[in-house]
């Protein structure tokens, strides 16, 4: 009983399981078939989602790229931008500066080139009006026989030209050759002469022009020294010019024209007057070119030559003279004293060559040195005559020889030193 219970059991069982079997496969048809669809739906939706996702971090990601890429183009464009405003803005400014420079050069430039090319100022209302001023430094030394003397001395010039006024209060420097100038040469340059100061002009304001030089050399000057050494001179500092000027005579410190130092170099002449003057140039008497001119008067100290020259020549004269009154009995000690004077006035003459002018013509010392000399050869004669006359026995003769010299040299001799030092008086 037990054993149909648990047959009809296993048989239940197994009737449910078939049917259970027979039923299962559209079950799982129709839940495989919905489980697909679920899943292909979710795997869309998540498809789906994940494109969306990836589209939207995708387009995000473009989005700032292109953000990104938008920013640095515009950030670029407008620095570019800004740069190349900037320089053209730096470019403009430097043309504008460059172009302002260039005018102002151009200006400059062509102010000068009109200065330069310009006529003396003033032209149609006559010659130009040039003050001057002369201040003589030092004279050095005066050479006779070169017939020159040495000169420091600064001229002064000031005129006007009203080109050259500006509306400032600073006073301008301008190189001479920039603007007009009377362009003075020193006539009687005798060598090289140096010009110790820079060529350049001072312009004040209203156009007042003044140039300043200093010259320092030898000069020319003809002399006429038949006088000496008593003799006193004309001395001139010449300047002229080419130019269609009027040279005026300027005042400072009460001096007009000009005025010279008054510790000078020279040791052998003393400055008796001078004066500055306007003084045409003329070369010839058919050409006058305007100029101004310093013009001093030197006076040589005679007292040197009378202790150096005159005195010792005179005793040297006297010393031959003597001889006339020695005994002609002694015949020896005046032909021995006679020829010392001689051979002594000799010696002297080579000295005093050195320091008298060697000139082409006789001074008034030529003139006393010569008749000095030919008055001791003739006491040398005049003992040898005398001597000779008397060994013959001629004592008359030797005594009226003598007599006669004794009055006539020491005459003769004083004549001759008056007509030398009346050159004081001729002057």
């Amino acid at each position: 009983m037990q054993e149909n219970r648990f047959v009809n059991k296993i048989i239940f069982i197994s009737s449910v399981i078939l049917a259970s079997l027979l039923a299962f496969p559209i079950n799982v048809f129709t839940t495989e078939h919905t489980v697909e669809k679920a899943v292909e739906k979710a795997v869309e939706k998540a498809v789906e989602k994940a494109v969306e996702k990836a589209t939207e971090k995708t387009i995000e990601r473009a989005a700032e790229k292109a953000a990104e890429k938008a920013t640095e183009k515009v950030t670029e464009k407008k620095i570019e931008s800004a740069v190349e405003k900037a320089i053209e803005k730096a470019t403009e400014k430097a043309t504008e500066i460059t172009i302002e420079k260039a005018v102002e050069k151009a200006v400059e430039k062509a102010a000068e080139k009109s200065l330069e090319q310009e006529e003396r100022p003033e032209k149609s209302r006559g010659p130009t009006k040039v003050n001057f001023f002369i201040f003589v430094i030092d004279i050095d030394k005066i050479d006779g026989s070169a017939q020159s003397f040495s000169a420091n001395f600064h001229v002064g010039l000031s005129w006007k030209d009203r080109r050259l006024a500006e509306k400032t209060d600073a006073v301008r420097i301008i190189p001479l050759e920039k603007i007009w100038s009377p362009r003075i040469i020193l006539v009687n340059q005798g060598g090289n002469v140096w010009e110790s100061l820079p060529k350049v002009a001072d312009v004040t304001p209203d156009g007042t022009v003044t140039y300043s030089q200093r010259y320092v050399g030898p000069l020319s000057q003809p002399l006429m020294l038949s006088n000496f050494p008593m003799d006193e001179h004309r001395f001139t500092i010449q300047l002229a010019t080419a130019e269609d000027v009027e040279f005026v005579p300027e005042v400072k410190l009460g001096f007009s024209g000009g005025t010279i130092s008054d510790n000078l170099s020279l040791t052998d002449w003393e400055i008796v007057k001078y004066e500055a003057l306007s003084h045409p140039y003329e070369p010839i008497e058919a050409v006058s070119t305007p100029g101004f001119a310093f013009e001093f008067t030197a006076k040589r100290h005679f007292l040197y030559y009378l202790w150096q020259v005159i005195l010792p020549l005179a005793l040297i004269v006297m010393m031959s003279l003597s001889v006339l009154w020695i005994d002609r009995s002694n015949a020896g000690a005046q032909i021995g004293l006679a020829t010392s004077a001689m051979l002594a006035l000799i010696t002297y003459r080579f000295i005093l060559a050195r320091l008298l002018p060697k000139l082409p013509y006789m001074t008034r010392m030529d003139y006393f040195t010569l008749g000095s000399t030919l008055l001791v050869f003739m006491a040398l004669i005049e003992v040898i005559v005398t001597v000779t006359l008397y060994r013959d026995k001629h004592d008359r003769i030797v005594h009226n020889i003598e007599k006669f010299a004794r009055f006539a040299f020491p005459i003769l001799f004083l004549l001759m030193s008056g007509w030398f030092l009346s050159g004081l008086w001729k002057q």
